[in-house]
Formats: C-alpha cells, structure tokens, sequence
C-alpha cells in the first residue's frame, strides 16, 4: 500500500513530512453535495496507510468498509452516540494520566471540566468558566475519593445530582476538610464562596446541568459503565480504525465527540513523545467530519501546530471557512487554517470562502463561485492554488 492521501483525480500526496516538508493536515471545503465524504473520506478509508478516526455522520462508512480493514489487518471498532448499545466503551477519565507517586495530573483533569464545559461566550465568559471550576473540582473529588470502579462519567454525574440536592454540599465536606491538600479540597474552597450567592450559584448550576445533560440518559451508560473500554493509545501503537458515529440531525451528543478528539489529541501526543524518536510506531488521522457544527475542541489552535512531528494528522471537513468562526475567534480560526498545508476547495455559495480562495488562486471570487461541479482547487503549502478534477463521489467504492 502507497504512503499517500488521496486528494483529486490522478493527484495523491505523500504522507511522508521529512520528503514533502510539509505537515499532513487537510482542511476540505465544500457544501452540501459537494463530494466531501464519497470523493475524499471514503478514497482515503480504502487507500489506509495508518490508523485512522472517522467520524461517521451517517453511520454508513463502518457498515461499508468494516470488512474490508480487517481483511487487511485492522482492528476496527465503533464509539456510536446514536445506537449506544452496539457501542465499544469509552471512559473520558481513563484519559486522566498519574504522575509517578499515583497523583492524577491536575492539567488534565482542567482540561476535561474545559471540554465538558468550553467558553463559547466571549464577551461574558464567567458562568461558562465558573461551571468549568465546578466540574473541575466534581471531577478531582470522584477520583480522589471515590472507588475505582466510580471513576467514570456515571460517577460523575451521581456526584453532581447529590450535590446540587438541599443541603448536598454538606456530603462533601467531611471528605474535604481531612484532605486539605487534595486537588479537590482546593477546588472546593474556590466555589465555596460562590455557593453562598443564591442567585449566582443557580444561573451557574444551569450551565452545569447543560454540560452533564448528555451524560445523563440511560443507552449511554453502556459507553461510560463498560467493561472493554476503547483504549486511545492503540491507536499509535497497532493498525486500528475507529469510526465515531455521530448524528448530524440531533446535535446532543457533539460534546462527547470533542471530549473524544480532545483526549485523542492529547494521549497520542504524550505516546509519542514517551517513544526515543518522539514519534508514534504507527501514524493516526483524525477526519474531523462537520466540524465547525460541533462543540469547541479547546487550544485546538496550537494542538494543531504540535502534531507533525509526532506523526498524527488532521482532517478538517467543513462547508465554509465562515462556518469556522462561529466558533473559534478569527485570530484562532486563521492559525487553525495555517496550520493546513493542504486546501482542498470542493465549492460552496459563501463569498468569503470564495475570497480566500480566489485570492490564492489568482481569481476573483465570483470566478471561483462560478466553478463546474466537477472541478476542485487545490492549494498545497508554499504554492499557487490550482484547478484539478475532483474525485467523482463514490466512483471508488465496487
């Protein structure tokens, strides 16, 4: 099998950085129809040349190709929050790592309370951030306090709905007050004051419930209550697919996905640099399917600009570079496209995408809004854009 990705018709590209110079990121443009999924994803799923995460909108891709990985030696698994009963287990806090005296690392710990609860208000941060702190200190008081087999979401959740009864603070107290020093004592003194502030403890207690809402229905205690959790990390050591199957008519379970990318990210980079050469014994990529429609995966901007040399790559898929800063900041939304080599441009009715792509093709936008249906642009790192063939949609699959 050729180390290339599949990105036009009779155009591959290396996955080799150290011969290309570049990184192996992808950012795909492209509405609805455009040839997203059956002229990228799909041509790349066939023509595999590491592990790989899919997410799967549709639920289609692991029902199609399933069969023909493992004929070529892939463990295949699937993390499903639409059918969570024929799902593989998932424990967001299995990606809480120990230092060497068995303390959890308290940066991840943050990190996860940051994903459950992202700061999507950038003009009043407040209530987003002081959930996170309580989420924060929920999460460090199941893991210091709670047994083993309680560290995980539903665990999670149990705390919170005892804390938030009448007088349920009073539960934790005792806990708090002989471990002075615990991570969670800390926490805990941080929101105490808050507590005491009726109307502002309620208004962030909304916010918390929002972010424990989709842990709390009953199919998915299947994922998070498993006895054969998905273990990330296998990801760079052995040949694995994992296709994440999401809705993309009901949004509810988009910030599980994140919680998911957000780790995955993040324990591949610690792997790698744990290897001598300070890359992963098998190369991963991550297709980010409809990703600006999803939840906000924090400092995705500078994870973006570290993973090269670890041999980890992204797939950005979105239907507009607009759709970009609806969540991310402009000055984030144009550092995540910088860290793109690749650009591919399947078309779309936006002009601001239209803009930045004529401009880099040396074109007007309404040249570029005006393209076939059947032409793409593709812009490579350093280069002129140009115009190629697109794949044509499904023209791989027998």
């Amino acid at each position: 099998m050729k180390n290339v990705r599949y990105i036009a018709e009779n155009i591959t590209i290396s996955n080799d950085t150290r011969l290309t110079g570049l990184n192996n990121n992808d950012l795909i443009i492209g509405a609805s129809g455009a040839g997203k999924t059956g002229g990228y994803v799909i041509p790349n799923i066939q023509n595999i040349s590491g592990s790989m995460v899919v997410s799967d909108t549709k639920g289609r891709l692991c029902k199609m190709f399933k069969a023909e990985l493992e004929a070529k030696g892939y463990d295949v698994y699937t993390l499903d929050f639409v059918d969570p009963l024929n799902s593989c287990g998932y424990n967001p806090f299995d990606g809480i790592r120990r230092y060497p005296d068995g303390r959890f690392r308290e940066q991840d710990i943050l990190t996860l309370a940051n994903t459950l609860m992202p700061c999507l208000d950038r003009i009043e941060p407040f209530w987003e951030q002081a959930a996170a702190s309580y989420i924060a200190f929920l999460i460090s008081y199941c893991l210091e306090a709670l047994v083993p087999d309680e560290h995980n979401m539903v665990g999670l959740c149990n705390l919170h709905q005892t804390f938030i009864k009448p007088g349920g603070e009073l539960s934790f107290m005792e806990w708090v007050e002989r471990n002075p020093d615990s991570f969670a004592s800390k926490k805990y003194h941080k929101i105490e004051s808050i507590t005491k502030a009726d109307r502002t403890w309620s208004c962030i207690l909304e916010f918390a419930n929002r972010a424990f809402e989709p842990f709390e229905f009953k199919e998915v205690y299947h994922i998070f209550k498993s006895d054969n959790y998905f273990d990330i990390c296998s990801l760079g050591k052995k040949k694995t697919v994992l296709f994440l199957n999401i809705s993309d008519t009901d949004r509810t379970f988009d910030r599980l996905a994140n919680v998911f990318h957000t780790q995955a990210l993040q324990l591949l980079c610690s792997l790698a640099d744990s290897n001598t050469d300070g890359r992963l014994k098998v190369p991963v990529r991550i297709i980010l399917d409809d990703f600006a429609s999803s939840a906000v995966i924090p400092d995705f901007d500078k994870t973006i600009s570290i993973i090269r040399s670890r041999e980890i790559s992204v797939s950005i898929i979105l239907q507009s570079l607009t759709q970009l800063e609806t969540l991310y900041a402009s000055p984030v939304a144009t550092t995540i496209i910088n860290n793109c080599d690749h650009i591919l441009y399947l078309g779309c009715q936006d002009i601001y995408t239209a803009s930045y792509i004529g401009q880099r093709l040396g074109k007007l936008p309404e040249s570029v809004l005006a393209m076939p249906r059947n032409l793409a642009v593709l812009i490579t790192g350093g280069e002129m854009g140009k115009v190629v063939k697109k794949i044509l949609p499904y023209s791989t699959v027998k």
